[in-house]
């Protein structure tokens, strides 16, 4: 039962109640005891004031566990010093994460990204907090770029739910994102500015991939970009489209002349036709600014959004993805070095898993067919056998287009045989008599 639900009060106004539940961060941070689990909802709806508050009682707290995703900023509490103090949990690993990760104070956690619910369920968070709005006329606040990441029945589970109230933060389009005042405890105002992440330069391998990606994506597609150049790279590419729609995990810069320009309008989806859907968005202040209030949008929460089946009610679902490394039947290792945790599973499999179940629809998988060693020696990304540690983002069952500098093959319904001969076809040349040779020594050619 919640604080709220404990100690219930009647308003005669939203704008009474919230002026009676405003306080500080310091007198939050102070409601954090010894053995808890906060959960932080994740990037710029981190709520910054608290953490720095939190960080001032690092000394005196221990075994507080931190639930978060894609922290933008390295506080105090995430130091090395405070392992035996704070733990955080993350699913998605960002560069934040990876100095906790090799710090030992923080730990991955394997898990789809529409499955955050159930992860949550499992956790119990006492707290949660994340970062809103300020309400509008009838009291409604809105939960922002990452706010979808945050469930809503670990919203109604907690004990003790906070915001912090940042003008700085874009209001995005759907009733998925709305919370009330009277849905929660305690909060604080704040005009900390959001930290803006900028848009990723395009190298001359990505250009060469994204226009073999542009020539799989007909007119009146729907389509789901990830994050990065290439996905920048491909906007470039499409502007000889029509009728796109869109249907994708996140929402980054390269999509703002996408829509502007009319070649993204969604007018031929099969579902949430007219609207570009998403959960969550990642850029700077352009992208903020272009989302604020903007109907054509509708963010929803990852358990739905990237619910497979959801994904798949959509005709025609171009899903595009990326792979660090894959062997030559198919599987991809999309989130670790070898045994470094480098990124996230996050939403790989929901949509190559909802592309397979879309009518028309296509799942593509690319990546640079090399790599520079820390000798600055050439290697290849496609070998006979996945590196000992690194971890098999997506099987080689659910696979189907792959895609690097050098080409394009279909891998689905083929044969161990056919496979590895597509996959050598589109390796870099340098390796592609090694790589005959090693497939011929295993047998499979």
């Amino acid at each position: 039962m919640s604080l709220l639900q404990r100690e219930r009060k009647n308003y005669s106004t939203w704008q009474e109640e919230y002026k009676s539940k405003m306080t500080s961060a310091e007198e939050i941070a102070r409601q954090v005891r010894n053995d808890d689990v906060v959960m932080l909802a994740g990037g710029i709806n981190i709520p910054h004031e608290f953490s720095v508050e939190l960080s001032k009682r690092a000394e005196e707290l221990r075994n507080v566990t931190i639930c978060l995703g894609l922290a933008l900023k390295l506080y105090d509490y995430m130091q090395p010093q405070f392992k035996e103090h704070f733990r955080i949990e993350t699913p998605f690993v960002g560069p934040v994460e990876r100095m906790c990760l090799d710090w030992k104070t923080a730990e991955y956690i394997p898990v789809h990204l529409n499955q955050l619910e159930p992860w949550m369920e499992y956790r119990k968070p006492r707290i949660v907090g994340f970062s809103v709005t300020p309400p509008d006329e009838n009291g409604y606040m809105n939960r922002s770029c990452f706010g979808g990441l945050v469930p809503r029945p670990s919203i109604a589970a907690a004990e003790l739910v906070f915001v912090e109230v940042n003008n700085n933060l874009p209001w995005l389009n759907g009733d998925a994102l709305k919370i009330h005042v009277s849905e929660i405890d305690l909060m604080y105002e704040s005009d900390e500015k959001p930290t803006e992440i900028p848009e990723i330069p395009i190298t001359d391998v990505e250009t060469k991939i994204a226009n073999f990606i542009a020539d799989l994506i007909p007119d009146g597609a729907t389509i789901q970009l990830g994050l990065g150049g290439l996905a920048n790279a491909i906007g470039y590419f499409l502007k000889d489209k029509k009728d796109l729609g869109v249907h994708s995990e996140v929402i980054q810069n390269s999509f703002i002349e996408l829509v502007q320009s009319g070649i993204v309008n969604n007018s031929k989806k099969s579902l949430h036709p007219g609207q570009l859907v998403a959960t969550f968005c990642v850029g700077d202040q352009k992208l903020w600014d272009f989302c604020n209030r903007n109907e054509d949008f509708l963010f929803t929460e990852v358990a739905y959004n990237n619910d497979p089946y959801v994904i798949g009610k959509n005709e025609n679902l171009i899903s595009v993805n990326n792979a660090l490394t894959m062997d030559l039947t198919g599987q991809a290792g999309s989130e670790s070095i070898r045994h470094r945790q480098y990124s996230g599973t996050g939403g790989q499999v929901n949509f190559v898993t909802g592309a397979n179940f879309s009518r028309g629809g296509k799942s593509i998988m690319s990546l640079n067919s090399t790599y520079k060693d820390k000798e600055g020696k050439l290697k290849s990304t496609i070998v006979p056998f996945i590196p000992p540690g690194t971890i098999v983002t997506t099987s080689r069952n659910d696979v189907e287009y792959i895609i690097t500098e050098h080409g394009v093959v279909n891998l689905k319904y083929q044969g161990v045989s056919q496979r590895v001969k597509k996959m050598i076809s589109i390796s870099h040349p340098q390796f592609r008599d090694e790589l005959t040779f090693q497939a011929k020594k295993i047998g499979w050619i």
